[in-house]
């Protein structure tokens, strides 16, 4: 039942945990709540948030108990979600209605009245913008001058205070661990387990085991039992890295887990419950994904509840010198100061490596390396890279995906300024849809027209 969304209104209330988070395409943190009430009907009048799934019925199992012989003891159930309010009829008699249309199943994005025997029950929903907080200078291990990551830095600070899962998204070597770590060391659960897996550096047949353990015996080499990321995690938190890479047979038991925080090991039949956090990253379009049908959808909704951003070095020019400095620290070279050409040659740089490729300069350099920085002659000149002048410093895959983040951003750029700006103009000549579109310039950074989304 898609609406138009109603403009956000400001708060300064807390964040809590049975909320539902979203970062919009300004880098402002949104609480969305859903609410309940009767309109019409016995208990006229009767309203509640729903924080968490909530069963409606005449039984007194009912989360929501109506006085109404024409609803089922357990008639219909409401789920929150980051897309709207799942609504499932239990198998009533009656049937269930969503906007005078009888569903078996239907999602609420913004507001619809359901009826249920002879009950109306009002479904809405309620954006509360928290704002884009200016954070510290410092968040964990992560350090930066640019306000375009302190304002990163603040939104994962209020985020660190609830149990929403949370997509770090962004190019290779931004530092997404990091900030991560940053999160579970603010947490409530710092003093629990720090358990990191990359997804998409496991073999396809061992992401399972690796993820929720095996029992003696479940397959050839398995000589004993072994716990999963998930059990050693258990009262701290799991940080998925590079979650698109997850295999999509295995994609419906991470949904499980995260519903229900239940796991089950490879070869066994007993499921455990954990109590785990969950921080995911990923370089990719998770909504391309899911479009293309390499990632399930409802996992989707599921895990993405908070999505974070984090912008590229070229991007944030201004935190080169405090990340030298910081990567000098660790090295116990404090005073080491780097060769004015090379520190030159650095600031021109678009740095398609990110941090992690900075933190291997620094390295090079102190070591007495400072030749020309690996994807430099490329980066000063893209069509460089049809010359098969490619950054060499840096493995097959890294390589790749600098190689088509770097073409993305300056196709859509290209694209948007011959345009005008106008998002819907340029994702028609792309021959790509306007969700799609907006994912791209926030990704990017891009400039758009502000407010100039329709066609002229």
């Amino acid at each position: 039942m898609t609406q138009q969304s109603h403009p956000p209104t400001r708060s300064t209330q807390p964040l809590s945990a049975s909320n539902l988070y979203r970062v919009d395409a300004q880098g402002h943190l949104v609480q969305r709540t859903y609410r309940l009430s009767v309109v019409s009907g016995q208990g006229t009048g009767k309203a509640m948030v729903l924080a968490n799934p909530l069963t409606v019925g005449s039984g007194v199992e009912a989360g929501l108990l109506l006085a109404d012989d024409s609803v089922s003891r357990l008639h219909v159930s409401l789920t929150p979600r980051a897309d709207g309010v799942l609504v499932k009829d239990l198998g009533s008699l009656n049937g269930t209605f969503v906007a005078g249309a009888r569903v078996e199943q239907a999602v609420v994005e913004h507001e619809a009245t359901l009826t249920v025997g002879r009950t109306m029950l009002r479904v809405s929903m309620v954006d509360d913008e928290l704002g884009a907080p200016l954070g510290p200078e410092r968040l964990g291990d992560a350090v930066a001058h640019s306000e375009a990551m302190r304002r990163v830095f603040g939104l994962l600070e209020k985020l660190s205070g609830t149990e929403v899962p949370i997509v770090l998204w962004g190019e290779t070597g931004t530092g997404k661990e990091v900030l991560a770590k940053a999160v579970h060391q603010a947490s409530d659960r710092r003093d629990g387990p720090w358990v990191v897996v990359d997804c998409g550096a496991i073999a396809a047949n061992l992401v399972e085991s690796e993820l929720f353990g095996h029992a003696r015996g479940a397959f050839t080499g398995a000589v004993s039992e072994r716990k999963g990321a998930f059990t050693k995690a258990n009262g701290g938190t799991i940080f998925l890295d590079e979650i698109g890479e997850l295999p999509l047979e295995l994609q419906p038991r991470l949904l499980r887990v995260l519903e229900s925080g239940q796991v089950k090991r490879v070869g066994d039949d007993t499921w455990r419950s954990v109590d785990v956090r969950v921080v995911a990253a990923t370089h990719r379009d998770l909504e391309a994904q899911v479009r293309a049908g390499a990632f399930r959808q409802d996992l989707y909704y599921r895990l993405v509840v908070a999505q974070v951003r984090i912008p590229p070095l070229r991007d944030r020019a201004e935190d080169l010198p405090l990340l030298v400095q910081r990567f000098l620290a660790e090295q116990g070279k404090e005073k080491f100061e780097l060769p004015q050409e090379l520190r030159a040659r650095m600031a021109a740089y678009s740095w398609p490596g990110n941090v992690r490729e900075l933190r291997n300069v620094v390295a090079r350099a102190v070591a007495g390396d400072t030749r020309a920085l690996s994807g430099e002659t490329s980066s000063a000149n893209p069509g460089a890279m049809a010359k098969g002048e490619l950054a060499l410093g840096v493995p097959f895959k890294e390589a790749k995906e600098q190689l088509i983040d770097t073409f993305t951003k300056q196709y859509f750029e290209a694209l948007l300024a011959r345009h005008g700006g106008n998002i819907s103009q340029a994702a028609k000549a792309a021959g790509i849809a306007r969700p799609h579109m907006h994912t791209v310039v926030q990704k990017y950074g891009l400039r758009s027209s502000p407010g100039d989304d329709d066609e002229r």
